[in-house]
């Protein structure tokens, strides 16, 4: 799948070793502005720190624009 992880959490210690492990693990991810954003993404009311996007099956409408995601998530650089 891929993780899409709020980049406006704090303290950044609820979410700083979720990275590391999606490292390890070779998951893609990405981050966005706002928890706030997120949620409401989630069809949630809450603010929202991570949320895991399965990988779809293949005759989802979506999987173009998933698979673009992935794409851009594997290569983000979070050094750079």
């Amino acid at each position: 799948g891929l993780v899409i992880l709020a980049g406006d959490i704090y303290p950044i210690d609820v979410v700083s070793h979720i990275p590391i492990l999606l490292e390890e693990r070779n998951t893609p991810y990405i981050f966005v502005p706002s928890k706030h954003d997120l949620g409401a993404a989630a069809s949630t009311k809450r603010p929202t720190s991570c949320v895991l996007v399965r990988t779809p099956a293949s005759d989802f409408d979506g999987k173009d624009l998933y698979d673009n995601l992935v794409k851009e998530a594997k290569a983000y650089d979070p050094t750079g």
